[in-house]
């Protein structure tokens, strides 16, 4: 465990005592950046941003039980609690990460990608902690601020640490490895994601192949069969086993089926896994049949990633496939439940181009009794492509989805509905709405028992929003 002493060492802060019984050896609990989110014990990390100083929360930490605070002026500091003061406490976080990096031996694993970073990131934890000790981002706290966080709660003993890695731009993933040092590197898939800050997807190739020119020769890289990430490849010099459905995969899916919310697949490994294993010996080739409880296809990269690594770390097919038939998905990710009768998909959390055609097939593979309707909205950092891209989606929508009505939202709504009706989607089942809060009590009063609707959108759309509202919409009475 690591002490106050240990932390003004790491950062380098001065030490601000509360009165004269603060000890040095004190114990240092969980880091918070949420002064409303800390809890007993805690330690307010008051992060300095464009718009607001945390160090003018300092007080309403402690008055929820902070034990402590790091900020970058003097505050006020009560008897029994302390305060660390830094000269930048973005600066002082990367130093802590650091510092709680350097102690730990396992094995850290970072993942990143355009699509299924948080799945992949998740079914990895699901297969390894059934034996092993370790952590795992929580949320999706892949930035510059959400890694080194997530840093921090890895402890000396644990076997593995599994972190996210996002990039909105060049040079940021290669900025996260630098600070967590992987040994294992993982790349879902190269989609068509923030390609305003990337140009194109070559762009977001390189930019990803980050994570792979990071990686000690001694470590590993797992990759989903992508043409983008074959041609990246050569920037890695540590071995690499592919996976997806392609016959040169290491680790191959076949007899892939997906319906009723389950995955069934076949594994058949290439060759023995490149071992890292943790108390025993990797396990040699073989096949399995795997039943992952997720809607859609598109989560099969997760999932024989997750059995790439798996093997890597000692464990046979068998364990890997009891572990996985336990998965649970994360939320607001083609999270499937009913409301008044309707099957609602409420993969709200976050879209791109590929995210969103992923989650259309999915739709296309319910046979619901009532129609197919599709409440969209914005996808977010496509440049000068948005347009684009968003009157593709609209017919997408019709193509691909069998969408039979349309309700979109946002800046780019009228282009949506633009390339819905042309392709052949009536006028008066294509809306367009400027906001969410628009299309709710449309879309309250349209649906019906039967009916399977989609919904999705960027994050700063919160297209929750929707599935909320239908959850609390009045139900309509009987006659």
């Amino acid at each position: 465990m690591n002490t106050l002493r240990d932390l003004c060492t790491a950062v380098g802060g001065q030490l601000l005592a509360g009165d004269a019984s603060c000890d040095a050896a004190r114990l240092v609990g969980t880091v918070a950046i949420d002064s409303r989110r800390v809890e007993r014990d805690d330690v307010f990390w008051a992060l300095k941003g464009p718009n607001h100083d945390g160090a003018d929360f300092v007080a309403e930490a402690f008055h929820r039980g902070a034990a402590g605070a790091v900020a970058s002026r003097e505050v006020r500091v009560p008897a029994g609690r302390w305060a660390v003061r830094v000269d930048d406490t973005h600066d002082a976080l990367y130093a802590w990460a650091r510092h709680k990096r350097c102690h730990f031996t396992g094995i850290l694993i970072a993942v990143t990608g355009s699509v299924g970073k948080t799945t992949t990131r998740q079914m990895i934890h699901t297969v390894l902690q059934t034996r092993l000790h370790g952590t795992a981002s929580p949320q999706n706290y892949n930035n510059h601020v959400g890694v080194p966080l997530s840093m921090l709660a890895i402890e000396p003993q644990h076997d593995y640490a599994v972190l996210e890695l996002g990039a909105s731009r060049p040079g940021e993933i290669a900025a996260l490895a630098e600070l967590c040092a992987p040994k294992v590197g993982v790349i879902t898939h190269i989609g068509d994601a923030h390609l305003s800050g990337f140009g194109g997807q070559r762009g977001i190739a390189d930019a990803k192949a980050e994570l792979l020119a990071a990686l000690p020769p001694d470590g590993r890289a797992v990759l989903g069969d992508d043409p983008w990430l074959r041609l990246v490849a050569e920037k890695c010099d540590a071995p690499i086993a592919w996976v997806g459905c392609d016959d040169r995969s290491d680790v191959r899916a076949i007899d892939v089926h997906s319906g009723q919310g389950q995955l069934r697949f076949r594994v058949v490994t290439r060759r023995p896994g490149d071992s890292l294993a943790v108390g025993r010996a990797d396990c040699r080739g073989s096949d399995r049949e795997f039943a992952v409880p997720v809607w859609g296809r598109h989560h099969l990269t997760s999932a024989l990633v997750a059995v790439a690594i798996g093997r890597m770390m000692g464990f046979d097919l068998d364990e890997m496939a009891d572990a996985l038939e336990r998965f649970q998905s994360v939320p607001m990710r083609c999270e499937v439940r009913e409301i008044r009768g309707a099957t609602i998909i409420n993969d709200t959390y976050n879209a791109s181009p590929g995210a969103m055609q992923a989650t259309l097939r999915l739709m296309r593979d319910f046979d619901p009794p009532g129609r197919r309707i599709v409440v969209l909205g914005d996808m977010a950092e496509l440049g000068e492509r948005a347009v684009a891209l968003h009157w593709q989606l609209g017919k997408r929508v019709v193509t691909i989805g069998q969408g039979e009505l349309l309700i979109a939202c946002g800046r780019f709504a009228r282009h949506v509905v633009a390339g819905a009706r042309a392709a052949g989607l009536p006028r008066a089942r294509a809306i367009p709405c400027d906001r969410v809060e628009q299309a709710l009590p449309y879309l309250g009063q349209a649906i019906q028992p039967g009916d399977v609707v989609l919904v999705k959108g960027s994050r700063m759309m919160a297209m929750e929003r929707v599935v909320e509202a239908l959850d609390n919409y009045p139900r309509r009475r009987g006659a």
